[in-house]
């Protein structure tokens, strides 16, 4: 689950121009009544939906076909210092499958439990 802390945080528009993704937004706005809380979506080539996504949520997906192409606009440049993540596992999340290929820099997110906003 990927974000950008302040004061490089960013909204963000998603969308799967091929193949097909099981999409997931996690709210980390503290002063939220939905905080730590998640919703998913289904995207895909053929429906031609997007997510947005504003500042202070986080943003996962896990691929369910063969490949996938997501397209991403971002309101603020890259910031390697303010690159930030929760591990996807520590969330309330019906993934589509429990042995995901992860990247070893996102296996090593924290915990939703333990981790402290700064949103």
């Amino acid at each position: 689950m990927h974000f950008q802390s302040p004061p490089h945080e960013h909204v963000k528009i998603v969308h799967c121009v091929y193949g097909s993704i099981f999409d997931v937004v996690l709210d980390l706005r503290k002063e939220s009544p939905s905080y730590g809380q998640a919703i998913t979506f289904d995207l895909n080539a053929e429906n031609g939906r997007s997510v947005y996504i504003p500042k202070g949520l986080a943003h996962g997906f896990c691929v369910t076909s063969e490949s996938a192409i997501l397209l991403y606009k971002v309101s603020s440049h890259y910031s390697p210092q303010n690159d930030m993540g929760i591990h996807w596992s520590s969330i309330n999340v019906p993934w589509p499958t429990q042995r995901p290929i992860v990247s070893g820099r996102d296996s090593e997110f924290q915990s939703i439990q333990t981790f402290v906003s700064p949103f």
